[in-house]
């Protein structure tokens, strides 16, 4: 039952927090990593039984289950209010933006059944319930120019143009906190958003050999106005200049606390995935702070996302990595 925000700001407070206490963060993430089975994995998350069904099912059974739950219980807390935040929303929209991808492709594909979908609702935007018919799916919504089936040569773009339009969702509706956490959770978003702007630039640089302008039009923008000073992109398009084995020009980066080390006198080359863990461990360690911080904003349930949303994270690389047998220390990120 809804309450009025004052209310229901102690009361998510309260069970958010309680949930955290006996969720696999911080220390006990390491719990995820120590067992050495699937079956095992399932049995430390979950009260149900075991599924007696072949490794790579129950892998992807596991993630969904656990995909689900994480859902099912941010939806339980979010709907303590009459009037929930914008923001609260607009993170759950991910799933709507994400799973219009996978219908795209489903569609081209003349698959016969809706692909699974990460059900959101009553927070969709997206109507399932009028598939095949895309556009009908995705009338009324921030999605509607995603009216038809997409060739195998659109989807790539339709993807940047859907990754995009979230993005200015998201930076939209931080903006409308009205709360004591406000800029805060801005600086939070813009700091999160920058970081991957910079990550995916040297990852197209790096890995496609892609020219600095074209990597620049497939950045991360709030708006339909490319500029390149904006706070979003221009640390990415200042370390498209800089040498990719040269570690002088970043050590006094203002990000430089997220590189790979370097020692003299050895090869260096910036490692985009080091960059990324270390900034995904510093983004849930702002985010476990700032649950405290403002615990009577819709601050907290932000926060609760995000740190639930990594833990998701580390369960499916634990699981993948039973199922492909992968040593954790290669992929354990805690």
């Amino acid at each position: 039952m809804s309450m009025d925000k004052s209310a229901a700001d102690a009361y998510v407070y309260s069970k958010a927090s309680g949930m955290l206490a006996k969720s696999f963060i911080g220390s006990r993430a390491v719990q995820l990593y120590n067992v050495h089975t699937l079956q095992e994995l399932w049995s430390l998350l979950f009260t149900k039984n075991v599924p007696v069904v072949p490794e790579t099912l129950l892998a992807k059974a596991l993630e969904t289950e656990a995909r689900n739950k994480f859902i099912a219980d941010y939806k339980t807390l979010l709907g303590n209010y009459a009037e929930p935040s914008p923001v609260l929303i607009s993170l759950l929209h991910f799933y709507d933006y994400e799973n219009v991808k996978d219908i795209g492709a489903s569609l081209f594909f003349k698959e016969p059944s809706l692909p699974d979908v990460v059900d959101i609702s009553p927070y969709n935007f997206i109507q399932y319930k009028k598939w095949p018919n895309i556009a009908a799916m995705t009338a009324k919504s921030p999605l509607s120019w995603y009216n038809t089936v997409p060739l195998l040569s659109e989807q790539q773009k339709n993807d940047y143009k859907i990754d995009s339009q979230y993005i200015e969702e998201i930076w939209e509706s931080v903006h409308k906190i009205h709360s004591a956490c406000r800029a805060a959770v801005i600086n939070l978003f813009t700091q999160k958003i920058r970081i991957d702007n910079v990550l995916w630039a040297l990852r197209l640089r790096i890995y496609y050999n892609m020219e600095k302008e074209e990597i620049i039009e497939n950045l991360a923008y709030a708006t339909d106005t490319r500029r390149t000073s904006s706070p979003l992109v221009h640390e990415a398009v200042k370390v498209l200049d800089w040498a990719v084995d040269d570690y002088s020009q970043w050590k006094n980066w203002k990000y430089a606390s997220l590189l790979n080390p370097h020692e003299e006198g050895v090869i260096w080359n910036i490692d985009p995935r080091w960059i990324y863990n270390v900034h995904r461990k510093q983004y849930v360690q702002k985010a476990l702070r700032l649950f405290h911080q403002y615990p009577f904003t819709e601050c907290p349930l932000l926060c609760w996302y995000i740190i639930k949303q990594n833990e998701l994270d580390n369960i499916r690389t634990a699981s993948e990595s039973l199922r492909l047998h992968i040593q954790v220390s290669e992929v354990a990120h805690v």
